[in-house]
């Protein structure tokens, strides 16, 4: 079975106008995914369950705007721009989707970690190579910051002490959701029952990602979820495996692979 993979789609507003990014944005943040379909030029071998990330290339700020999963195979259909020549493309459903100027990974910053990705590739479809997949996913988590934390400026260092400040104005989760859980659950990884209390001390305690056992990506509408039975603590190893897959692993599912 192939295993899934990491694509780069990429945007040019020089090439291309999304007239409805804004409405595509906030539906986005407030149900919790949109979907879409995008170009993927010549490349065939991009398969459901793939992740993307996308690319905003052109003009400044250019860099990682968005992210998701294909949900579908490559269809040839008439190109974008109009003419009689033909492109594949796939469905995709974002999970982040950001105006380049609310919130972006820069290009700077993703050739600073990963100086052996070509980062602005001339169409849709290549695929990022296998050592930067758990680096770009790194550090797109923490541009996005703690799902539960409040907005705020975030500055972040990296190779040889250069600096990237990132302003970001997003929808939230109610944070209230996240401390009921914990207080009920405790701060222990419901997976594999990591405690970053006990790992690192003080410097631990309560820190723990909150995973949502019925995401509104799937339920396509806003809803009020229940801290004890719709919500579980998970550090963010088994929070990355569980969004691995389509549709999302189940706590018991993970809990048996980790098992053997």
């Amino acid at each position: 079975m192939r295993e899934p993979k990491t694509i780069l789609l990429t945007w040019n507003p020089k090439k291309w106008e999304w007239v409805n990014l804004d409405e595509m944005v906030d539906e986005t943040n407030r149900l919790g995914s949109r979907d879409d379909q995008w170009s993927v030029g010549r490349s065939k071998d991009i398969a459901r369950g793939d992740r993307f990330y996308l690319l905003h290339l052109g003009m400044e700020p250019r860099g990682i705007m968005a992210s998701g999963w294909v949900t579908s195979e490559p269809e040839s259909k008439p190109h974008w721009d109009g003419s009689e020549r033909s492109t594949l493309y796939v469905d995709i459903e974002y999970d982040r989707l950001f105006r380049p100027e609310q919130l972006i990974l820069p290009l700077n910053m993703l050739r600073s970690l990963m100086p052996q990705q070509h980062w602005t590739p001339q169409s849709s479809g290549t695929f990022v190579r296998e050592d930067c997949v758990a680096k770009l996913e790194s550090a797109w988590a923490a541009i996005l910051g703690d799902e539960n934390a409040a907005p705020e400026e975030s500055s972040f260092q990296f190779i040889e002490g250069t600096a990237y400040t990132v302003r970001m104005t997003r929808y939230e989760r109610d944070p209230r959701n996240r401390s009921a859980c914990i207080a009920h659950h405790g701060a222990a990884c419901a997976v594999c029952g990591f405690d970053f209390k006990d790992r690192y001390g003080s410097l631990g305690e309560g820190f723990i990602h909150v995973h949502h056992l019925n995401p509104l990506a799937e339920t396509r509408k806003a809803h009020a979820p229940d801290p004890v039975h719709d919500m579980r603590p998970v550090c963010p190893n088994c929070h990355a495996m569980l969004h691995r897959k389509k549709p999302l692993l189940s706590i018991e599912d993970l809990k048996a692979l980790l098992k053997g």
